[in-house]
């Protein structure tokens, strides 16, 4: 079994258009974002989007090279680190989304507006994710 090239890039390509949505929320100034109802439901629509996308791609790729099923979210992001996938620190950053994701799709608690933009300070994470991700591919 080969990893699905054509399936990696659409994910990728989900995760580029929430980023570039979510990078435009992230600089606006925190009182104009906590005004609209829009925008915050459109930035944790793209967090879940770009999560989302992030957690399926992670769990192709772990039934593709490691060959093994992750017990969560957060462990398909280690299992890749664990093989050089990914450095240690966006593992653990991408595990956080994977939480952040699941506390917004399940809605555990209700989510604080200003959290969801602090947590616009967090997505460098999904760049960091793609760029090393691609750079493991390659090699």
């Amino acid at each position: 079994m080969t990893v699905d090239k054509d399936r990696v890039a659409a994910y990728i390509s989900e995760i580029k258009a929430s980023l570039d949505t979510l990078k435009n929320y992230k600089n606006l100034d925190k009182k104009v974002f906590l005004a609209s109802s829009v925008t915050i439901r459109d930035t944790k629509y793209c967090f879940i989007i770009a999560a989302q996308a992030a957690i399926d791609l992670c769990y192709h790729l772990t039934a593709k090279i490691v060959k093994k099923a992750p017990t969560d979210y957060s462990n398909c992001f280690e299992l890749l680190s664990e093989i050089g996938y990914f450095k240690e620190e966006t593992h653990k950053k991408m595990a956080v989304m994977a939480k952040f994701r699941n506390l917004l799709v399940h809605h555990y608690i209700k989510v604080d507006d200003e959290r969801v933009y602090e947590k616009l300070n967090e997505i460098d994470c999904f760049g960091d994710f793609i760029n090393e991700l691609a750079a493991a591919i390659n090699k």
